[in-house]
C-alpha cells in the first residue's frame, strides 16, 4: 500500500483544486452539539436558522431511506425523532453536498447516490459490533466527494473518465494519468480540511487501493479496514439496486468478506434483507 501523502506532497498535486472549507453554519452546528449541557432545542435552533439546511434536513429526514413512521414538520420534530447523532450525520450530508457542486442538476444522482450508499453501510455496520454505524455512514457519504470537486475543476473530466473506464483502465490510474492526482486523494484532503476523524480520511484515501487488507498488518488499522471493506458492500448493494454494474466488487469481494468472517451466502443474505428494506418490503 502507498504511503500516506505529505501535506507538502498533496499541496503541489492539488494547487489550483478549491477544497470547500467546512460551512459555518454546519461549524456552529457542530460546536453546538458538542457542548456536555447542549439541547435539543437549542440544536434545533441553530438547524432552523439556516434555510439551506432546515428545508434539505426535513426532506432527508421524510425521505423512505430513513424510514420514520410519521412525517416531521420542524427541525425540533427531526432532532427529537432521529436523535442528536443521525440528525447530525444529515446535516453533514446537507452541508457536503452545498460546498461540493452547491445545488447543480448535474450533481444530483451523484448524491443521490452517495446518500442511498451511505444508508446502506450505517445498516451493514449494525451488525458488526466493533464498528461504529456513525464511521460508517459518513466515511461512506464523503467516500466519493473528491470526484465533484474534479469535475468542477476539469470541465473534460466526465469525458475523460468515461472513455477511458470503458475499456477496463482502473478509474484512479485514468484520474492520476489525466490530471495528475485523483479523487480520492482530493477527497482525502477535503476531509481532512473538515477534521473529520482520521480512520475516515485514510478510508477515504485508500479505498481503491486493492493491496490495502494484505498490506495493512498493524492492529490500528483494523478500522481503516472496516471502513473499507463496509463501503464496497454497500456500493455493490446500491448499485444492484439501482441497477447499475459494479465492476469493483469482484476486486475486493473475497479480501473483504475474510476481513469480516463471513461466508459468501451470509453475505448475500443481508444484501438480500437491505434491498427488500430499500424496496419498501
Amino acid at each position: 500500500m502507498h504511503a500516506q501523502l505529505s501535506n507538502d506532497i498533496t499541496g503541489k498535486v492539488l494547487m489550483g483544486i478549491t477544497i470547500p472549507p467546512c460551512p459555518a453554519s454546519l461549524t456552529n452546528i457542530m460546536r453546538e452539539a458538542k457542548r456536555p449541557s447542549t439541547r435539543i432545542d437549542s440544536l434545533a435552533n441553530l438547524i432552523s436558522g439556516d434555510a439551506g439546511i432546515v428545508a434539505p434536513l426535513l426532506k432527508l429526514a421524510n425521505s423512505p431511506f430513513i424510514g420514520l413512521k410519521s412525517k416531521v414538520t420542524s427541525a425540533l420534530q427531526a432532532v427529537s425523532v432521529l436523535g442528536m447523532q443521525n440528525t447530525l450525520n444529515l446535516v453533514q450530508n446537507i452541508a457536503l453536498r452545498q460546498s461540493v457542486g452547491g445545488n447543480s442538476q448535474s450533481f444530483e444522482k451523484f448524491w443521490e447516490r452517495s446518500s442511498l450508499t451511505a444508508t446502506i453501510a450505517e445498516k451493514i455496520a449494525a451488525k458488526f459490533m466493533t464498528v461504529s454505524k456513525d464511521d460508517a455512514y459518513i466515511a461512506t457519504l464523503f467516500h466519493d466527494c473528491g470526484i465533484p470537486v474534479l469535475m468542477l475543476k476539469f470541465p473534460e473530466y466526465r469525458e475523460t473518465v468515461m472513455t477511458q473506464c470503458q475499456s477496463g483502465k482502473p478509474l484512479c490510474d485514468v484520474e492520476n494519468d489525466s490530471f495528475s492526482t485523483s479523487h480520492a486523494t482530493v477527497g482525502h484532503m477535503l476531509t481532512r480540511n473538515w477534521m473529520l476523524h482520521d480512520n475516515i480520511c485514510k478510508a477515504i484515501l485508500y479505498h481503491h487501493d486493492t493491496d490495502v487488507f494484505a498490506s495493512m498488518d498493524e492492529d490500528e488499522e483494523t478500522a481503516i479496514r472496516d471502513l473499507i471493506g463496509i463501503i464496497h458492500m454497500a456500493e455493490c448493494i446500491a448499485d444492484e439496486h439501482l441497477n447499475v454494474k459494479n465492476t469493483e466488487w469482484c476486486q475486493f469481494e473475497h479480501d473483504v468478506l475474510k476481513h469480516f468472517g463471513i461466508s459468501d451466502q451470509e453475505f448475500l443474505d443481508r444484501k438480500e434483507d437491505i434491498l427488500v428494506y430499500l424496496n419498501g418490503g
